[in-house]
């Protein structure tokens, strides 16, 4: 039989129960297959999502809702209890201290077991593990309310029964720290590879059946904005001049006001760009410097300089920023100088490649690359996959045929048996077996009869010889 989609019967039921209480858009549903279903643009699909929709009762959903939560946990709880439990009793039973290890725990075994008993140490632990591994799931915080599937359930009665048997306070305080290195076994046991995954494995699991990862992955659009503004105003900060952010600023990206105490600060600093436009066209010299006293260039040779010294400059920036593309050689490769004699132009091989009406090879590609390339372009519609069906059709066929003839060839061969085997019947019953009178013997064997019998019946002819 196969298994239930637990996690999409419970994203059913979870979108059925926001749909009734009217909060659809704070759902994130954990399957892509929930969003297609309910917003299927088919009619048939779209009229039987709204028959189903409208046929819901709250108190029916809420009811299936927690059965269903509390079915997925318990088979969650079943799993990881199973597994951890064999995981943990195997390394027990077959621990052997290795030589580099700094502890020996040999003694605390034997300890456990002669107290406790191995599996019933090993079960406490794991129940205990579990039971603390799920309330921090279900409950993150010591104020939060455990939800109605969760009220009646035996982890919770456990969690406040101090003096339970499977309490993990409980079990921390008397078990584990009364016996002396057993926390330390427990630690080393737990760091297993195995136990490891596993617990990892329980984890990821919780976080989906209660969907922590998705609400904490998910943001909203306009936190997604928000980031995107706050990144784009980093990159504007660092492209200017850094100055300190105002507190008043907005999240919107306004430009704070400024008192007129500050701004005065920067009246000397500040120019118009008409005057620096005016400046840079027509310099002037001050009355008062003598320039021939000062240096013994000219001004304008001093600026000329300058620009082209930045010219150099914005060059060297645009030649290492930019690639220039050479165009293509129109009139083939010639190698050597500036000479452009015949002889020199046939003795170059690559020269004479390009001048030789020969044309070239081409690399084509091969049969299956070819192949590929139109299963990708046409799918099962490429002409190769299409002969290779008929193909197969085909032998199906001529098999299916011959498969037949021996079948039809074996009937024909048994049906003519069975007239064979009926007509010798018929004849065994119609004509009676003739009896053959006995053949005489023959005359060899006569005669050996009669000698044998002869000799039978032959009397002693000897004579009776006495000694003195």
């Amino acid at each position: 039989m196969p298994k239930d989609n637990l996690l999409f019967k419970l994203d059913n039921l979870e979108y059925q129960f926001h749909y009734l209480n009217g909060d659809l858009d704070s759902f994130r549903p954990r399957l892509g297959s929930t969003t297609k279903l309910y917003s299927a643009k088919g009619k048939k699909t779209s009229k039987r999502v709204a028959k189903l929709l409208s046929e819901l009762e709250p108190a029916r959903i809420t009811e299936q809702l927690n059965a269903l939560r509390l079915e997925i946990f318990n088979n969650k709880v079943y799993h990881l209890e199973k597994n951890l439990r064999s995981i943990l009793l195997k390394q027990i039973n077959q621990y052997k201290p290795k030589k580099s290890a700094k502890t020996d725990f040999t003694q605390v075994i034997e300890n456990l077991e002669a107290k406790y008993g191995l599996e019933k140490f090993v079960e406490l632990v794991c129940k205990s593990k579990i039971i603390k591994l799920a309330i921090a799931k279900i409950l993150p915080s010591k104020n939060a309310v455990p939800p109605k599937w969760f009220e009646n359930h035996e982890f919770w009665a456990v969690h406040n029964d101090k003096a339970h048997e499977f309490n993990p306070s409980r079990i921390w305080t008397e078990v584990l720290l009364q016996n002396k290195k057993s926390d330390q076994l427990v630690s080393t046991l737990m760091n297993n590879e195995k136990s490891k995954q596993l617990l990892s494995s329980f984890d990821s699991g919780m976080n989906v059946f209660l969907g922590i990862k998705k609400e904490a992955k998910s943001k909203t659009f306009n936190e997604e904005s928000q980031d995107d503004e706050r990144i784009e105003s980093k990159q504007d900060s660092k492209s200017k001049v850094p100055s300190k952010e105002s507190p008043d600023a907005t999240d919107e990206g306004e430009v704070p006001e400024l008192d007129d105490d500050v701004l005065k600060q920067y009246d000397n600093l500040l120019a118009d760009s008409e005057e620096e436009n005016e400046e840079s066209e027509a310099p002037t010299l001050d009355p008062n410097v003598n320039y021939n006293e000062v240096t013994d260039e000219e001004p304008d040779q001093e600026s000329g300089e300058d620009e082209e010294l930045e010219s150099d400059e914005d060059s060297e920036l645009y030649s290492k920023t930019h690639k220039t593309k050479l165009p293509e050689l129109m009139a083939g490769y010639y190698s050597g100088g500036d000479s452009s004699d015949e002889s020199d132009v046939g003795d170059d091989k690559v020269a004479r490649e390009q001048l030789s009406l020969k044309e070239k090879k081409k690399n084509r590609r091969g049969q299956r690359a070819r192949r590929k390339i139109w299963e990708k372009k046409y799918g099962r519609e490429a002409k190769h996959v299409q002969r290779e069906v008929e193909k197969e059709h085909e032998d199906r066929k001529r098999r299916q045929t011959e498969y037949e003839e021996r079948v039809a060839k074996r009937a024909a061969k048994s049906a003519a048996r069975e007239v064979e085997e009926a007509t010798r019947i018929d004849q065994r019953f119609i004509k009676p077996v003739e009896k053959k009178a006995p053949q005489a013997e023959h005359p060899s064997w006569v005669a050996k009869k009669e000698a044998e019998e002869k000799q039978k019946n032959a009397k002693f002819q000897g004579k009776k010889i006495t000694f003195d």
